[in-house]
């Protein structure tokens, strides 16, 4: 299951790559204003199946439902994390769906991994803003702070 998971999130980005490279031509010509729509046709007909087993479309649903082969598939994503065009957004609403379904023993240990690894990356990532300007840069205040 990961392994699928893995290799749609790259086809995914493969597919969402070819939209922005046809996007910049798309006004050269009739031919390549037909590529950059052949591109986002086919971006837009195989998302829902490749972002998620069996489809995003109806994976909220299915999870809720207790259907068993689509939490695998929920738990599998958490844990994989794979990164494409609105991925994060899934994760989240993947994540909020299974702390809400009954869930095994082994289960429930894998859920408690992922959303321990979560907060200790949401926790880093606070704590490095703290220290920024939202920037990247050192906060000012900071940096005579230090100096002092």
């Amino acid at each position: 299951m990961r392994d699928l998971i893995m290799a749609n999130a790259q086809e995914i980005t493969r597919l969402h790559k070819r939209i922005h490279e046809t996007l910049r031509h798309r006004y050269k010509s009739k031919e390549q204003t037909e590529r950059w729509k052949t591109a986002c046709k086919e971006f837009h007909a195989r998302y829902d199946l490749l972002a998620f087993p069996g489809g995003y479309s109806t994976a909220k649903t299915r999870i809720s439902a207790g259907d068993s082969a689509a939490i695998e598939a929920a738990l599998c994503f958490v844990e994989c994390r794979p990164y494409f065009f609105r991925s994060g957004y899934m994760f989240k609403d993947l994540l909020q769906k299974l702390k809400r379904v009954d869930l095994s023993q082994g289960q429930r240990d894998r859920l408690e991994r992922v959303l321990l690894a979560y907060e200790a990356w949401r926790a880093a990532k606070r704590a490095a803003k703290d220290l920024t300007n939202g920037y990247g840069l050192l906060c000012q205040e900071r940096v005579e702070e230090d100096v002092d």
